[in-house]
């Protein structure tokens, strides 16, 4: 018998799951089809929580090992590697139960089994049968990508997936790729007792941040001993016996007892036959707009299959304006709810971490914007000298006509903790002015933005 919904939410992840919240909330019956054999989602399973649990231990030996800095000696830390995995587990267990709860007992009915339009208003559901929905919102995630390299999928390389699992510390570690996972995964495991290479196609190292920030990082690898290869791409890898041999594109060979691949994430949309839908074949990625609405007018999408930046707070406001905009389109109201993209804010939890709010200088030009920015150093700000920040430093973007804040990039310790200092700015549509009149408390790491917005103010002054 086919079921019949007002909104049927492809996947039960964080983008999915605040849709589903959103629409119950608006009384709509709300149906959620999730695939995955675990509920919980990648975010608490497999991405954001487990790895900053890891990270967390790695950081701190990091830190016992540099305590002599700070006036302490202390021997050689030791990890105890059943206890680290035995820490992780316990977290991710109390994450996934919260979410697993909210999934089970919500509002909404939850249907476990992977969809397949059949028609723009109907799927088919394994084992479930036929579905059909007034409205759809799809949020599917993402999956990892890794491109075909001779020898690669013959060989043990670690993904991510694998990597929070944590099967061992290997003596020498590889990293290809330097987006988030690359450059955390490179911090992991240089915090755990790893010799670890970095592989970057490109330079600067960290393409999504301002190039003084991306340079400070290959500064701070350096003085960790990560070895960083810029210009080169994976083109072989055999395994035996002794490990991993790597070919570069540019004639290096690279030896090492573990790979970790951390190329990227493409939108898990393989199997929705979303061309049954009325979406073009061989899509890539779900285009949305503002109010996460798609090409085919009665479906929505949220998250990783459709955002532009694969974080969970931009799949949350997306599911939640596709929730209650779902409802809007039901009574023929106009489209209200929507997701700001300029409060786009990104974080790497390196050590320190490194953090994008809004938009890059380069990015504002291309916008057709005027942007003006200035820059402060850590090892210039008070507290920042206090706990021993040699490399890190703020930088913060204003439109040159309004004075308006459009952007800040930054290195340095617990960065994305008070880059919220600067989303709040900027969804208020604060001006440099309007910043400094804010006080700020001293000595404290998130004064620095304070020390940046008087620089930059100077500069409007000379303008």
């Amino acid at each position: 018998m086919t079921q019949e919904f007002d909104l049927v939410v492809i996947g039960g992840g964080s983008g999915g799951y605040a849709a589903a919240k959103a629409a119950v909330a608006l009384r709509l019956t709300v149906a959620v089809v999730e695939g995955a054999r675990e509920l919980g989602g990648l975010c608490i399973l497999r991405g954001c929580m487990p790895t900053k649990a890891l990270l967390e231990t790695s950081n701190r030996l990091r830190a016992i090992r540099e305590a002599h800095e700070f006036g302490i000696q202390v021997a050689e830390p030791t990890l105890d590697l059943n206890a680290l995995r035995n820490r992780k587990t316990k977290l991710i267990d109390g994450f996934k139960d919260y979410r697993v709860k909210g999934l089970e007992k919500g509002d909404f009915k939850l249907i476990r089994g992977t969809a397949r339009f059949t028609s723009p208003h109907t799927i088919n559901v394994e084992n479930h049968g036929e579905i059909t929905g007034k409205t759809f919102i799809i949020a599917t995630g993402s999956d990892e990508k890794i491109p075909p390299v001779p020898g690669l999928h013959d060989s043990p390389f670690w993904t991510s997936d694998d990597i929070v699992e944590m099967p061992s510390v290997p003596k020498t570690v590889v990293v290809v790729g330097t987006g988030a996972v690359g450059m955390e995964s490179a911090h992991l495991f240089q915090g755990l007792g790893s010799k670890v290479t970095i592989v970057s196609r490109r330079k600067p190292l960290v393409t999504s941040v301002e190039p003084a920030v991306s340079e400070a990082m290959e500064k701070r690898c350096t003085d960790l001993g990560i070895d960083l290869v810029f210009g080169e791409g994976l083109q072989e890898v055999a395994h035996g016996d002794d490990g991993f041999t790597l070919k570069l594109s540019e004639g290096t060979t690279l030896s090492c007892d573990q790979l970790i691949m951390a190329t990227g994430r493409a939108p898990r949309l393989a199997g929705l036959a979303l061309e049954n839908a009325g979406f073009e074949p061989n899509l890539r990625r779900i285009e949305i707009d503002e109010h996460s609405q798609t090409s085919v007018p009665h479906i929505f999408a949220a998250g990783d299959c459709a955002s532009p930046l694969a974080v969970v707070h931009l799949a949350v406001m997306q599911g939640e304006a596709a929730g209650a905009n779902v409802a809007s389109l039901l009574q023929e109201k106009p489209l209200e709810a929507t997701w700001d993209s300029r409060l786009d804010m990104f974080g790497i939890f390196t050590d320190p971490e490194i953090v994008q709010v809004g938009l890059t200088v380069a990015a504002a030009k291309e916008a057709g914007l005027d942007p003006v920015s200035a820059e402060y150093r850590f090892d210039d700000q008070g507290k920042g000298e206090i706990v021993g920040e040699k490399h890190g430093l703020v930088i913060l973007t204003a439109e040159r006509t309004t004075g308006e804040i459009i952007g800040a990039s930054g290195m340095g310790p617990h960065v994305i903790d008070y880059a919220h200092t600067i989303t709040v700015a900027m969804s208020q549509r604060l001006t440099v002015a309007d910043f400094l009149k804010i006080p700020s408390y001293h000595p404290t790491l998130g004064e620095i933005w304070t020390y940046v917005a008087e620089e930059l103010a100077e500069d409007f002054e000379r303008f």
